[in-house]
């Protein structure tokens, strides 16, 4: 039997720090092992996943999960950071892996943090929540840990623009879909989550969007100083 979600509670703080750990370490072991075919092919094996588990969760949500059909579409910031990822590992377009490092440990991050799900550990929505979640995490950092990938400042640029690009996209699909389902809200830009999120400190929706665009740029700045730490990790510890 399954109890409703805490936030912070005991399989809150487990599953966060489980993914914290894995995320590290297991990028770490990989790279002391030193072997290219071995990095390679759990390279390719993660980018797979992450491929296919997007494109089966609109899938398994509704059939599992009694989801709408109008909100699982994988346009979320996590999905979209996940496809890319998985798209640049096996295309190497630097711009793919920009937009996964950028979405993947700001929104990505937030999502695990403060997450929209009604049920704690065992309930299945959680495992596949923290699965999917997790994995983008743990091959940000793979990728960042075991291969050769370079930031610069103009990479932030370019996903910002990108992202406040997309906004006004996402924002007018959810009111074309909420004539079809009321509770449609992709970037959340339409109804605060009931879940305890950092967007309770904003304006409600959609006066939050200005709001949510500067804490956009703060973070994507804030978190490309981690890649320069990373960097310099790999330069000096290995």
């Amino acid at each position: 039997m399954t109890s409703e979600f805490t936030l912070f509670g005991f399989h809150h703080l487990i599953s966060i720090t489980s993914i914290f750990a894995i995320s590290f370490l297991f990028p770490t072991l990989v790279r002391l092992i030193n072997n290219k075919s071995i990095t390679e092919i759990i390279l390719i094996i993660l980018g797979a996943v992450l491929i296919i588990h997007e494109l089966a969760k609109p899938f398994y949500r509704v059939v599992f999960y009694d989801h709408s059909v109008y909100e699982v579409f994988p346009i979320h910031i996590c999905h979209i950071a996940a496809l890319s990822m998985g798209i640049y590992i096996f295309s190497k377009i630097k711009f793919f892996f920009e937009v996964a490092y950028f979405f993947g440990l700001t929104g990505n991050l937030l999502a695990m943090v403060t997450p929209d799900v009604d049920y704690t550990y065992p309930d299945a929505e959680f495992i596949t929540y923290y699965f999917g979640h997790g994995m983008l995490f743990m091959t940000v950092f793979y990728v960042c840990i075991c291969t050769k990938v370079e930031l610069t400042w103009s990479s932030v640029i370019r996903v910002l623009v990108f992202a406040v690009s997309l906004l006004p996209l996402i924002y007018l699909l959810n009111l074309y879909l909420v004539s079809y389902f009321a509770d449609v809200n992709y970037w959340y830009l339409m109804i605060t989550p009931a879940a305890n999120t950092l967007l309770d400190f904003f304006p409600a929706p959609p006066w939050h969007i200005p709001y949510l665009a500067l804490f956009t740029v703060i973070l994507f700045t804030a978190i490309y100083l981690p890649f320069k730490y990373l960097n310099s990790y790999k330069q000096t510890s290995f």
